[in-house]
């Protein structure tokens, strides 16, 4: 597949004009990216232009590690609504396909909201949200340690999916504990805003024993938290219900590598 015609590799210099872009046609309504771009080897942008104005972007991003493996997380995949259902994204995929190939980055993610693709996904679910007390009673954990313990975790749940990379800078971890209980959790920034108000997305989660899934909610240093409606389900017994909102469904594709696990339950996908 030929790759679209004026298609770039950003550098530092294509910053201000790609996050303005970005700021102004990725998502709906009142939500807005409010993206932080590094290009390097570890963070390939593409774009396109014409006539010097920049109609797709795409980003390649080196994130976490499953299974020894590195994965790139494939986001900032935007056209301009004059460029939609015209065939230009497929092609800006296929030249990012074909770059990241050319160079042995082979494995990444891709998270779809709203409906399906045509390929099976690796895990579906759909988001519920609310707001954050943001209280800081709870100390916030280091990833290191956060990571030690999802490791022993894993050691009792070697069906576990667990995502991550501990050099990760975006991934905030709150621990709670009561005797034999406990709650671990990772709130990451979204890099998006609603009215204005920064919106966190909690992208790990585990736990034991008889806990409240709000107690860590409302420490997470984010006005507003999306997550995982089966992580809200599984605590239906102990968490109270009425603050939470339902949304959209959500979808995670795996591109170039497979896996038998499946996120059941508790999970990491931090990205």
């Amino acid at each position: 597949m030929e790759p679209p015609p004026n298609t770039h590799v950003a550098t530092e210099r294509d910053v201000p004009r790609l996050t303005a872009f970005l700021e102004r046609h990725f998502g709906t309504g009142d939500v807005i990216l409010k993206p932080v771009l590094k290009p390097s080897q570890n963070e390939i942008i593409l774009f396109v232009t014409e006539s010097h104005t920049i109609v797709g972007t795409i980003r390649y991003k080196a994130s976490a590690f499953f299974e020894g493996q590195p994965i790139h997380l494939i986001d900032c995949f935007c056209m301009h609504p004059s460029k939609r259902r015209t065939g230009l994204a497929t092609h800006l995929l296929g030249a990012l396909h074909a770059y990241t190939n050319d160079r042995g980055l082979r494995y990444s993610l891709f998270l779809k909201e709203g409906s399906p693709l045509a390929a099976a996904p690796f895990y579906s679910s759909s988001y519920v949200y609310r707001r954050s007390a943001m209280q800081k009673d709870l100390k916030p954990l280091s990833p290191l340690m956060a990571s030690k313990l999802v490791q022993h975790f894993c050691m009792v749940r070697p069906d576990t999916v667990w995502i991550h990379d501990v050099a990760n800078p975006n991934q905030h971890w709150r621990f709670w504990k009561k005797g034999a209980s406990w709650i671990l959790a990772c709130f990451q920034d979204a890099f998006q805003e609603w009215h204005k108000e920064r919106i966190g997305w909690m992208t790990a989660f585990f736990a034991l024993g008889s806990y409240d899934l709000n107690r860590i909610v409302d420490a997470a240093p984010f006005p507003w938290i999306w997550m995982d409606a089966n992580w809200f389900r599984c605590c239906l017994a102990t968490a109270t219900g009425e603050q939470w909102k339902a949304d959209g469904a959500f979808h995670w594709y795996a591109y170039q590598w497979t896996s038998c696990l499946r996120p059941n339950g508790f999970y990491g996908i931090v990205v």
